[in-house]
């Protein structure tokens, strides 16, 4: 359980938000690799990482 301050929490929330778009990007790298596109979604302190068609791996809010 977190136990810090509020300031804290947002630029922690705010990196595990950089590490969830860095993590679709990598999803997006793979899925151009042709062997098959991956389905579905992760769920991260950083956001829902979504596979959306046309659109590729995105991050969104929870």
């Amino acid at each position: 359980m977190f136990t810090g301050t509020a300031d804290e929490l947002r630029a922690r929330e705010a990196q595990a938000r950089e590490l969830a778009e860095q993590a679709a990007a990598l999803l997006d790298q793979i899925d151009a690799l042709g062997l098959g596109a991956a389905g579905g979604q992760l769920h991260t302190p950083g956001g829902i990482i979504r596979n959306q068609p046309g659109r590729g791996w995105t991050v969104t809010d929870r």
